[in-house]
C-alpha cells in the first residue's frame, strides 16, 4: 500500500503478469494491472514491457496453472528463475516436448512446465456453478492471508478472483468492485456458482443454504452455512448478508 519494505499487502501478482507503470518512489514503482488494480511493487522484480508488447502479452495466454504451483524447468531438467508457478498464473505455451510444455520466458530463456500441472485456456467455454464449486473445494483448509491470491493463503476476494479464472472469467481484485459486476439477484433464488456478498467479505453458493469461502473466522477456505440449523452455521454472516450476484 506504500513504496516500503513491510508495509501493508495490498494483493500479490504472479510470474508474467502484464501490468503498467506509473511514477517511481525509491525502489518501487506503482503499477496497475489489467483490471485497474493498483499498488506498489518492487522494481527488481519488474521488467520493462513496450506498449505493444503489453498488449501481446495480455492476449497471448492460453494456458493457466492448475495445480498448487509448476516447477520452472529448462532442457536440462535444472531450475529456472523463479523456480516454480503459483496456481492462477496464466502463461504463453508454445510447444509440447516429450511430455513438458515450452513456455514463453520474458528473459528469452528455454522454460518448460509439465504438463499435469496446467489446464487449456478455452475461451468461451461453457462454465456451471457446479465447476466452480469442485474447483474451488480443492483448496479447502488454505489459510487466510490478507492480500493473498495462491494457495499458499488467500483473502476473501483472491481466493474467488482465481478460482473464476481458472475458467478464463475475470472478476475484479477486490470484494468492493466485484460486488459490480453480474447480475443481482434476491436471496431466494440463489443457485450453485452465485457470489454472495456481505459487510466486506464475498463468498460462493453451493446450494441456498451453503457457501464457500476463505475467511478469517474459518481460519482459511471452508464450507459454512448462511442458514439457523444447519451444520456451520455462521450467524455473523447471515446477519451481515447484503446481496447476491450472478455472474455465470
Amino acid at each position: 500500500m506504500e513504496p516500503r519494505y513491510n508495509c501493508e499487502r495490498a494483493s500479490q501478482l504472479l510470474f508474467l503478469e502484464p501490468l503498467k507503470a506509473g511514477k517511481k518512489s525509491g525502489d518501487y514503482v506503482l503499477v496497475e494491472q489489467a483490471d485497474g488494480y493498483s499498488g506498489w511493487a518492487d522494481i527488481r522484480f519488474l521488467k520493462e514491457l513496450s506498449r505493444v508488447e503489453y498488449e501481446n502479452q495480455l492476449k497471448s495466454a492460453n494456458a493457466v496453472i492448475s495445480a498448487f504451483d509448476a516447477k520452472l524447468l529448462d532442457n536440462k531438467n535444472s531450475n529456472v528463475q523463479p523456480h516454480f508457478l503459483y496456481y492462477g498464473t496464466r502463461l504463453r505455451v508454445t510447444a509440447t516436448i516429450d511430455g513438458g510444455l515450452r513456455i514463453k520466458h520474458p528473459l528469452g530463456k528455454n522454460a518448460y512446465i509439465k504438463r499435469n500441472r496446467v489446464r487449456p485456456i478455452k475461451k468461451n467455454a461453457p462454465v456451471t456453478g457446479k465447476k466452480l464449486v469442485k474447483e474451488a473445494s480443492k483448496w479447502l483448509g488454505v489459510p487466510y492471508l490478507w492480500g493473498g491470491i495462491t494457495p499458499a493463503g488467500f483473502d476473501c476476494s483472491g481466493f474467488l478472483k482465481q478460482i473464476f479464472g481458472q475458467f478464463n472469467i475475470q472478476l475484479p481484485r477486490d470484494t468492493k468492485d466485484q460486488i459490480l459486476v453480474g447480475d443481482k439477484i434476491d436471496r431466494q433464488s440463489i443457485k450453485t456458482g452465485d457470489l454472495l456478498f456481505f459487510k466486506r467479505h464475498v463468498g460462493m453458493a453451493i446450494t441456498k443454504k451453503q457457501m464457500i469461502h476463505c475467511s478469517v473466522g474459518s481460519a482459511g477456505v471452508a464450507i459454512e452455512s448462511i442458514e439457523s440449523g444447519q451444520p456451520d452455521y455462521r450467524q455473523d454472516l447471515d446477519r451481515d448478508f447484503a446481496e447476491a450476484r450472478r455472474i455465470i
